[in-house]
């Protein structure tokens, strides 16, 4: 059965898209999932853009050229070996071997973790937790 799948003229095409974001072309939680052991980045960030609902409220069009924009100018200043990964709809996990890559700002809060120190999913989770206590206290400062 499998055989005559890759037979089917566009497999490559449906194999990218099992992988990848269709609004980024980043790598989606589905190639995260299968690849999680073979990540050998030092550090874990988890991003989320602050404010997306204000601007989808314009329409998600908009909001879909918000995030494509926001995403090209943070891949753009990145170096190549790292790997930024569409986590959920306007959430992002960057590995990085570089402490510090990206911080919160105005347009995203930023939480990291080093993968040394736990597993790569515990390590998601903290990311996750630091973002959220920086988002509060940026949101607070303004």
């Amino acid at each position: 059965m499998f055989s005559r799948i890759k037979k089917f003229p566009r497999y490559k095409h449906l194999k990218w898209l099992a992988f990848h974001d269709t609004l980024t072309g980043l790598y989606n939680r589905n190639w995260l999932h299968y690849n999680m052991d073979y990540v050998k980045h030092r550090y874990v960030y988890f991003i989320d853009l602050n404010d997306l609902k204000k601007i989808n409220e314009k329409g998600h069009t908009y909001g879909d050229r918000y995030i494509q924009d926001v995403i090209l100018r943070l891949g753009l200043s990145l170096p190549p070996e790292d790997i930024l990964v569409r986590y959920a709809g306007d959430e992002f996990i960057l590995f990085s071997d570089t402490l510090d890559i990206v911080e919160t700002n105005k347009i995203y809060s930023v939480g990291n973790c080093e993968l040394d120190l736990y597993p790569i999913e515990e390590c998601i989770n903290i990311a996750d937790g630091v973002m959220m206590k920086n988002k509060i206290n940026f949101k607070t400062k303004r």
